[in-house]
């Protein structure tokens, strides 16, 4: 007996039709957890429907989805009406959806709740205890498995965004029953190699695959880490444990390798702007100084320097000399104190038949005159010790000139100087010693 043979479209058309005309399947409730959900733009929503030892696919067309009064969620145990059929393009079996009730979280979505709960207490998520991301890393590590399109991707984005840091992998299994503490024994190990920054990153899968992530051995071993940390795990709408307790947070791997590297090509363009201005500044200083010293050399001081001592010198001994008449003017006023004191005394003596006011009015004469003549030679005195002091050859030498002596002799030109012989140098603060090597004539003259 020959057997016969059918198409795929026919087999598949022939169990499709088993299931519609089965009346078990056509009205069904169904209680599970809700898993991979995705609401696409077109109204229709995608999802499975799962339980500890098994999961079928969902779909709940736009019709039905807009009549949901619940808030559906990934994760939450819900109670689903609908039917059993084939989808013939595809053949697969799916249960189609039209309508969903609320029987609470999941399992593991409450103890996930219970743990966050637990480390928010501990101020484990504090945004006090989030480390800076570093401007310039120069070594990252990556803890993600070793092969996929995640490493791929970050690699990628890294080389080029900036080519110049050194990349390190961690290789570590990102889903399974040992995935934490793979990942938390990489992690450790990266952070002991003091990296700059650490990425953490998967792609994207079903919020079973990521649970590893929301494993709170792994959680406490990020929040003790010394380096930066930034996770990237899944999709745009996955959040894990890890995300909360990591310095910084991006969508996916892309994102996360994008996060922590500034552009080259930026950063090129920010040194070339601060080395024009460096230069503009240093251009600028150049052209004040030179004007200064240009200043500095038409100095008359410069110009002919020997002249200006020399009428410094002349100055000098004129005050010298006046000094020397003010002296002696000093000791002819404290005779002259000195005689009207004994006169007012031999006076006194001889007052005393003259009435008491009256000679209390010559005393204060007397005194007054004494004041006057002392106060003028005091002021005197004042006024050429200024004249004096402006004029000593020290404050000219606390202008930068110095006296040079050889054998105890002042040195007025260079004709005066033995060669090989030792001079001494008198500066404003002290004496130098140094030995004549040669001597070089300047044309300059004195006016």
């Amino acid at each position: 007996m020959s057997q016969v043979m059918h198409s795929v479209t026919s087999l598949v058309h022939y169990i499709k039709s088993s299931l519609d005309q089965d009346m078990r399947l056509r009205s069904l409730k169904i209680k599970g957890e809700i898993s991979n959900l995705t609401k696409h733009r077109s109204g229709h929503w995608y999802f499975s429907l799962k339980d500890t030892r098994a999961k079928i696919s969902c779909v709940m067309f736009a019709s039905n989805a807009a009549r949901c009064t619940i808030d559906v969620k990934e994760g939450m145990q819900v109670i689903v009406s609908g039917s059993v059929s084939m989808y013939e393009a595809g053949g697969s079996l799916q249960l189609y959806v039209t309508a969903i009730q609320n029987d609470g979280l999941g399992d593991l979505f409450l103890q996930l709740e219970a743990i966050k709960k637990k480390l928010a207490a501990e101020g484990l998520f504090a945004p006090e205890r989030k480390k800076p991301l570093p401007l310039y890393p120069m070594s990252i590590g990556l803890v993600t498995a070793k092969s996929g399109a995640a490493l791929q991707d970050m690699i990628a984005t890294i080389a080029r965004r900036w080519p110049i840091a050194n990349v390190s992998l961690y290789p570590a299994q990102v889903q399974g029953i040992q995935a934490s503490q793979s990942i938390i024994t990489m992690l450790k190990e990266a952070d002991a190699m003091g990296h700059d920054v650490i990425l953490l990153a998967r792609g994207g899968g079903a919020i079973e695959d990521l649970w590893c992530f929301n494993d709170e051995a792994l959680a406490r071993v990020i929040a003790d880490m010394q380096t930066v940390l930034v996770s990237g795990v899944g999709h745009e709408s996955d959040t894990t444990l890890v995300d909360y307790v990591s310095d910084a947070r991006a969508a996916t791997p892309t994102a996360a390798a994008e996060l922590i590297t500034p552009d080259i090509y930026e950063v090129k363009q920010q040194l070339a702007q601060i080395q024009t201005k460096l230069l503009h500044k240093i251009e600028n200083q150049l052209i004040l100084q030179r004007q200064h010293l240009e200043h500095i050399k038409a100095s008359r001081y410069l110009q002919d320097p020997l002249s200006y001592i020399d009428q410094e010198r002349l100055k000098l001994a004129m005050h010298i000399k006046a000094f020397g008449y003010m002296q002696q003017n000093l000791a002819v006023t404290r005779k002259q104190l000195s005689k009207l004191q004994n006169d007012l005394a031999v006076y006194s003596q001889k007052m005393t038949v003259s009435s008491s006011q009256h000679l209390k009015e010559q005393k204060r004469a007397m005194s007054l005159q004494m004041e006057k003549l002392y106060a003028d030679a005091q002021a005197n005195i004042i006024k050429n010790s200024a004249l004096l002091d402006a004029y000593s050859p020290l404050k000219i030498l606390s202008r930068g000139y110095q006296i040079v002596y050889q054998k105890d002799q002042v040195i007025k030109s260079i004709h005066d100087l033995d060669l090989q012989k030792m001079i001494r140098i008198r500066m404003q603060d002290g004496f130098a010693t140094a030995s004549v090597l040669e001597k070089e004539e300047i044309g300059w003259k004195k006016n």
